[in-house]
C-alpha cells in the first residue's frame, strides 16, 4: 500500500513539473472524495462546477475493498445503475483516469446499493480546454495557479494511503 501510494505521488508530481499541456487533475467529489454522498445529486452537482477536456485527469479517493469505480458506455445504463456492459472496472483506490477523448462518460460506484444513492458520475469532455480567466495569460501565471493546488493535492492523497 505504501509503494502504491508513493508511486501515485510520483504520478501527480510529475504531471505537475510537466506543466499545464499535461491536463488537470479534478479530484472527484473534492474532499469528500469517493464515497457514499450526503444525498443523490452530490456528485452530478460537483461536476457542474468544473470544465473537463482532453487530457485532464479524475481522481477517484477511494479505499480498496469497499468502494469501487464501473463505467459503462451510456446514459441509460448509468441511470439504472446497470452492471450489464461494463467497459471498464477499477478496484484499487486510488485511481487516476485520464480523459483521452471528447464526449460522455459514464461512472459508478457498483458495491451494493452505492449507485442506487448516488455516488455516480456522469461527465462531459470537451476537445478543447476552456480559454484561461481574463488577466495575465502566460505560462507562469497559470502554473503558479496549478501548481500550488495540485501539489496540495498529491499530499492529500498521500496522507489518505498512509
Amino acid at each position: 500500500m505504501a509503494r502504491n501510494a508513493a508511486l501515485l505521488l510520483l504520478a501527480v508530481m510529475a504531471s505537475l513539473v510537466a506543466g499545464s499541456s499535461a491536463g488537470i487533475y479534478h479530484i472527484v467529489g473534492a474532499g469528500k472524495g469517493w464515497r457514499m454522498p450526503p444525498n443523490k445529486t452530490y456528485y452530478e452537482e460537483w461536476a457542474s462546477t468544473r470544465n473537463m477536456s482532453r487530457g485532464d485527469k479524475l481522481m477517484f479517493l477511494y479505499r480498496s475493498g469497499v468502494y469501487n469505480i464501473v463505467e459503462v458506455p451510456t446514459r441509460d445504463l448509468f441511470d439504472r445503475c446497470s452492471m450489464r456492459h461494463i467497459i471498464n472496472r477499477w478496484q484499487s483506490g486510488p485511481t487516476i483516469i485520464l480523459l483521452e477523448q471528447a464526449g460522455s462518460r459514464y461512472f459508478f460506484c457498483g458495491v451494493g446499493e452505492h449507485c442506487e444513492v448516488g455516488q455516480k458520475l456522469a461527465i462531459n469532455v470537451s476537445a478543447v480546454a476552456p480559454p484561461p480567466p481574463d488577466g495575465p495569460s502566460n505560462d507562469a501565471a497559470v502554473g503558479a495557479l496549478l501548481y500550488p493546488a495540485g501539489l496540495a493535492a498529491a499530499f492529500l492523497v498521500s496522507a489518505l494511503l498512509m
